[in-house]
This record gives C-alpha cells, sequence and structure tokens, in this order.
C-alpha cells in the first residue's frame, strides 16, 4: 500500500514538473514557455493567449506569470464565449454554401466584421469587450439565416393554362368563388373549383402541371421556389374530385411536392400521379411513375410504378395493390380517318376488371376538351366526334376502384372531302426530324386511297393510311416534300427537314473566361460556354451539383454562364420534345 502511494505522488509531482505549473489555493503559476497551454486549457484556444496575458501579473525577477483564483474563473467563463463564436463560424459557412454571398451579402459582412472585431479584441486582451461581441454573434448569424431563406424563398404564382367550361376559383381561403378565366394568376391559399364536364390545368413554374378534373376543388397550400436550385416547394389540398398530378424532369428530382388528398399526405418523386378524394374520409391513390410516399394515420408507405393504395380516416393506408394492366387495343392502326361522326371503339377484356374509363379529347395529353365515359363492356360507340383529330385511350378499374394505366392512345381524324387529306409524320416536331444514322425511316399516316408523293415520286401506302419509306442521307442537312392528294384533288404538302447529327458538329464548343478544351482550366470565377446545334434540342450540362437544361433557340444557337467547380462536367444533347439523348461527352474542369 505505501509502495503504491509513493508511486503515486511521485508520478504526480513530474507531471507538474512536466508541465512547468504550480497551483495553490487555486491559483495558476506558469513560465512564459507555457503561455499557449494555459490559454488551451483555460479558454479552448490556443490564440487566446493575449487575455491571459492581460489577466496575469509577471514576476520580472523569475519571469513567472501567476493567475489569481479570480482571474481563472473569468478565463473559464470566457471559454464559454469563445465556443459560441467556433459554432457561429461553423453556421456562417454552412450558410455560405447555401448561398449567403448572393441573397445575404449585407448580413454576412457584418457577421464577419462581428467575428473580426472579437478577433481584433482578443489580441488587445480586452476580455470584456470580446465577451460581448461573443454574445451578440449568434443574433447576427441567426439574422443572416433569415434574410438568406426571405431572399432565397420566394412565392411563385401557378397559371391556369387550359380551360374547359365553368370553372371557378377563390382568392384565399375566405374569398368568395368568382369566375376564373384562362390565365389567370393563383397564388398560396387561392383554389379552384371545377363543375360537371369542366376541366382546368394548372402550370408551376419549373413546368409541372396539375390537372383539375370534372367537379373537383383544390386550394394551393404553398407554392414557392428556391432562387439558389431552381427547386419548388408545392403543396396541394384536393378537397373533393380528382385530379393529375405531372411533375417535370426537374420536378421529380429536386423539388418537393406534397399532395393532400382525404386524410392523407403524398409526397410526390413521380410524373403520373393520380388522386381522388371524397372529402377528408377516404382517397384513392395510384401511381404510374416513379414513387410516392403516403402517410396516413402515422403510418407510411411507398407505392411504386403502377401502384395504388386506398386510405381512410381513422386507418392505416391499404398495403401497396399492383393495378390491372391497361386493355390492349383491337385496333387495324393507331391512326383511323373517317368521313361520318361516330365509330366503334373496342379493347380487350382486362380480368379482374370491373368497369373501364374511355376517355377521348382533341389534346394529345388530354388537358382539352376531355370527355369521360364509364363503361363495364369491351367496346363503346363514340359519338359526335368533331372534324379533325380526336384521341382516344382506355384503362381498367378494379374491385377497389384503383385505375390502372392507360392504353395506347390511338388517333381518329374525321375528314370531309372537301378538304385536303391529314398528313402526319411520326416522331417530326415542328417538321423536324434527327438522327444519328446514314439513313431514316421515314413513317405516318394519310387517307386512306389517297396518292403519295416524296419529292415527285409516288410512295405506296397501306390501306390504312400508314406508310413507311427508307431514305439514305446524302447530306447532314437536308429537306423532303411530302404530298398527299385525295381522289377530289385535294393535296397536302409537308415539308420535312431531316438532320443528321454528328459529335463533331455539336461539341464544337466556344468557351469564354478559360483556356483550353479539355481539360478546360478556368481563369475567372465565371464561364461562358456556348455552341451551335439545331433548332428543337436542348442541352444538360450537370458539374457535381450544378445542373441546367439548355434550350436551343430558333437557329440552334445555345450557351450559359456559370460558376464552375473542379470536377467532372457532362455535355448531353437531346431532342426537346421527346427527351430522346443523342451524344453525351465529359469534360474535365480544372480550377487552379
Amino acid at each position: 500500500m505505501k509502495k503504491f502511494s509513493f508511486l503515486f505522488i511521485a508520478l504526480l509531482l513530474g507531471f507538474l514538473s512536466t508541465e512547468g505549473l504550480l497551483a495553490q489555493e487555486n491559483s495558476v503559476s506558469f513560465q512564459a514557455k507555457d503561455l499557449q497551454l494555459i490559454s488551451q486549457r483555460y479558454t479552448g484556444e490556443q490564440t487566446n493567449w493575449p487575455i491571459v496575458m492581460e489577466l496575469a501579473s509577471h514576476d520580472s525577477e523569475t519571469n513567472t506569470f501567476s493567475l489569481s483564483s479570480s482571474a481563472v474563473l473569468k478565463l473559464q467563463n470566457f471559454s464559454s464565449a469563445a465556443n459560441l463564436v467556433n459554432e457561429q463560424r461553423t453556421r456562417i459557412q454552412e450558410l455560405i454554401s447555401s448561398g449567403a454571398t448572393i441573397f445575404a451579402e449585407e448580413q454576412l459582412k457584418q457577421a464577419e466584421t462581428t467575428i473580426s472585431d472579437y478577433q481584433q479584441q482578443v489580441k488587445e486582451g480586452n476580455l470584456d469587450e470580446a465577451t460581448r461581441l461573443a454574445e451578440q454573434l449568434p443574433g447576427t448569424v441567426d439574422n443572416l439565416e433569415n434574410i438568406l431563406m426571405e431572399n432565397r424563398l420566394v412565392d411563385v404564382q401557378a397559371q391556369i393554362t387550359k380551360k374547359t367550361g365553368e370553372v371557378d376559383k377563390r382568392r384565399g381561403l375566405l374569398g368568395s368563388w368568382e369566375e376564373a378565366y384562362k390565365g389567370d394568376l393563383l397564388k398560396e391559399l387561392d383554389g379552384l373549383k371545377t363543375f360537371v364536364e369542366s376541366f382546368a390545368n394548372l402550370s408551376f413554374s419549373d413546368g409541372s402541371t396539375v390537372s383539375i378534373e370534372p367537379e373537383t376543388q383544390a386550394i394551393i397550400r404553398k407554392s414557392r421556389i428556391d432562387k439558389l436550385d431552381e427547386s419548388a416547394d408545392t403543396e396541394i389540398t384536393l378537397e373533393n374530385g380528382s385530379l393529375l398530378a405531372k411533375l417535370s424532369a426537374s420536378g421529380k428530382s429536386k423539388s418537393k411536392y406534397i399532395l393532400n388528398a382525404g386524410p392523407s399526405q403524398s409526397e410526390l418523386k413521380s410524373q403520373n400521379f393520380y388522386a381522388e378524394a371524397e372529402g377528408d374520409q377516404i382517397a384513392k391513390l395510384t401511381n404510374y411513375d416513379g414513387m410516392a410516399i403516403i402517410n396516413s394515420n402515422n403510418v407510411t408507405i411507398t407505392i411504386q410504378q403502377n401502384e395504388g393504395t386506398i386510405v381512410e380516416e381513422g386507418r392505416d393506408p391499404l398495403p401497396p395493390v399492383k393495378l390491372l394492366p391497361a386493355p390492349d387495343l383491337i385496333w387495324a392502326s393507331k391512326d383511323t380517318i373517317i368521313y361520318r361522326d361516330q365509330i366503334l371503339f373496342p379493347f380487350s377484356e382486362v380480368e379482374k376488371a370491373q368497369e373501364y374509363r374511355v376517355q377521348y379529347s382533341s389534346s394529345l395529353n388530354f388537358d382539352e376538351n376531355v370527355v369521360s365515359t364509364i363503361t363495364t363492356q369491351t367496346s363503346i360507340l363514340l359519338n359526335d366526334l368533331p372534324l379533325g383529330t380526336t384521341y382516344v385511350r382506355v384503362q381498367a378499374s378494379d374491385e377497389l376502384g384503383l385505375k390502372g394505366p392507360f392504353s395506347e392512345t390511338v388517333r381518329i381524324i374525321r375528314n370531309v372531302d372537301n378538304k385536303p387529306p391529314p398528313l402526319f409524320v411520326d416522331n417530326a416536331r415542328n417538321d423536324l426530324l434527327f438522327t444519328q444514322q446514314k439513313s431514316i425511316e421515314i413513317s405516318g399516316v394519310t387517307e386512306p386511297n389517297a396518292r403519295l408523293f416524296m419529292d415527285g415520286k409516288s410512295i405506296d401506302i397501306e390501306r390504312s393510311g400508314q406508310f413507311s419509306i427508307q431514305r439514305d442521307l446524302n447530306q447532314k442537312d437536308q429537306i423532303l416534300t411530302l404530298e398527299a392528294e385525295d381522289r377530289s384533288g385535294n393535296m397536302t404538302e409537308k415539308t420535312i427537314r431531316i438532320i443528321r447529327l454528328t459529335e463533331a458538329d455539336l461539341y464544337n464548343l466556344s468557351i469564354q473566361g478559360a483556356s483550353g478544351t479539355d481539360p478546360i482550366e478556368p481563369q475567372r470565377s465565371e464561364i461562358t460556354i456556348s455552341g451551335s446545334a439545331y433548332p428543337g434540342m436542348e442541352v444538360e450540362i450537370t458539374l457535381k451539383e450544378f445542373r441546367k437544361i439548355i434550350k436551343t433557340d430558333s437557329k440552334g444557337r445555345w450557351g450559359i454562364t456559370f460558376r464552375p467547380d473542379s470536377g467532372k462536367m457532362v455535355i448531353t444533347f437531346k431532342n426537346a420534345y421527346s427527351g430522346q439523348t443523342f451524344f453525351t461527352k465529359t469534360y474535365s474542369v480544372q480550377l487552379p
């Protein structure tokens, strides 16, 4: 026992000797060489040594410094202030990463000035003033964060871009209902209501749309956009009726979309989500793309593509249900030309289907002049079809009332003899066709029994009016002329521009503010990349977290200016209408 006690005392004395410290009655004495060690021990940082020097007394004969017990206590109290400053430094760096230099520049300068003043007071050994500035800093940083979020997050308005029949709007929760018009802008807490045989489309700033079906009432709870990354924060409440939410590609990937329906709340990561609500008691939710996270009664489930669920008040959501498949169409072709105002539309039976919903519309997107008919049969007579093109599709519903995905869409073209024959070219948009091959198949449809010519040469067509032509491309950019002539001599002419894409043409880039092409070495904080492609294309540029899509102008030109970061920059060329990817190329960006 004695041996252990002597050993402990010896170790303790050795430790005190190594540190060069002598402590008596809570006071501290130390050599000049231990100044930073004392600062670290009592204030938490070596850089606070001027504060220690200011509080310590100096014995010139022994060159020893002494801190009284009260001085030690002051230093220990100051350590809390020093820790507070370090915490706020970390917060400021996080806020800078969140865009403080752009959206709260003055408040950032104020916070940085407060830290600079604090550091100066520490250097001068002014403990009281340094402590005051440290205690003031959290409020300054709070203000910085508040201003940053106020400037980053801005309220945006949704616009009524489509309207059929009677549609009403309401300004705020307490406003009265009044007639809505195409082009009206709706903000947070505004409502929209449709009636029998009426329909409306709400479009949001990121390209997402919500189709409000007949006899539906919906409210915009939130509609904001983050200017830093252009992500949206949107919340909609479906009070009654049904709607179809179609998120844009960017909305699906980076924005937050919340849909409240009945007793449920759904976070959408889907470009095709359908909801039906019977007041606040029950909701039927079906998802046709991506996924959706459903929460109700404190239970969360995820429904994937072509799955659905039912949510009732006070009950857990029904586990995900696989939707019925789309009916197959018993149809000669996807395009049929008729000369009367009605036609029988047949489709195949789907096992376990309880009913079918047939929709037809004058719009390919089924967002205008939509007519829906419910039937238990596998065919339906479409009456009173208007002149021109009508699009038709069908879906099956199961015993729970969950609607499966729609079938393929067919075109019914109603014509009269005194009008030129219709002439459609598949995959052509604005009379443009893109290809990467040296030959192309040009297909489409015209009126049955019509005569078809390409650049004056007769082309065979099928009895249904469909045609398919294989064409070698001797030039990268060429024009073809199609002419369709019916039996009455009416003629339709269509000029198609065919563009054979090459990587060399698309990636002939102009880079300003940087040297080199690969690697690219920026010489300024912002660089500009531009090029010349073709109309109807879009360019997607990604670099780490940065992602931007640029559409070409009417002459095919495009360009972007941005702040680069080191890493792999990917440039992808796509069809702006179909999303088809043509070429992808990676460049290395190296900051100095």
